[in-house]
């Protein structure tokens, strides 16, 4: 049976890095290092350091084609794409030269309820967003919220409040394969569980 090509655009804060960590299926795909050259004194931290960074990156002028390209790979290799819900990352995939290539890709939409930016906040701070990221994630919610809502041809989720993403999407009935490494750690836990409910 043929699989199902899935795009999904996540807030962020949501989980995406983790998801691609728990589950064999995902590509955490950012647009980071498609649309900025980042200079030589940062470009060793992780990418969360980086965001923000605004002084210390340049344009890649290669961007959103370098970007597309890349996401119409990672659907055909049979990956569940998952890119950040931003303005111009949807624009981009919302351009006809991705629709044409992307005719079979069903596209979800996941953003947090748009009067529960604060818990974002604490979410930004806790991965190491600097104060600039958290700035300009907050003047920008709102008209996100509306492009959210206004949104066309896109399935929509609404994360609840303490919500992650593999939670919201399993819950939705998106298939999440497992990792081996976590099926082990979950089995032990179930066998640990098992074992004191015996003993009690």
């Amino acid at each position: 049976m043929k699989k199902e090509k899935i795009l999904i655009m996540a807030y962020m804060g949501t989980g995406k890095t983790e998801l691609e960590q728990r589950y064999e299926n995902i590509a955490d795909f950012d647009f980071q290092d498609f649309k900025f050259v980042y200079d030589k004194s940062i470009a060793h931290l992780p990418l969360e350091q980086r965001k923000g960074n605004v002084n210390l990156r340049t344009e890649n002028f290669d961007y959103p084609r370098n970007f597309l390209e890349g996401a119409l790979a990672e659907l055909n290799a049979g990956h569940i794409v998952v890119s950040p819900f931003i303005e111009h990352v949807f624009n981009a995939y919302n351009s006809s030269e991705f629709k044409k290539k992307a005719k079979d890709v069903r596209v979800i939409i996941v953003a947090p309820s748009k009067n529960n930016f604060e818990e974002y906040v604490s979410r930004f701070k806790n991965r190491g967003n600097g104060d600039d990221f958290i700035r300009r994630r907050r003047v920008e919610f709102p008209s996100l919220m509306n492009l959210f809502e206004t949104a066309g041809n896109c399935e929509r989720i609404v994360m609840k409040p303490g919500q992650f993403l593999d939670d919201a999407l399993i819950q939705y009935g998106i298939s999440l394969e497992q990792k081996a490494s976590k099926k082990i750690c979950n089995k032990a836990k179930q066998q640990d569980q098992w074992l004191q409910n015996q003993t009690k």
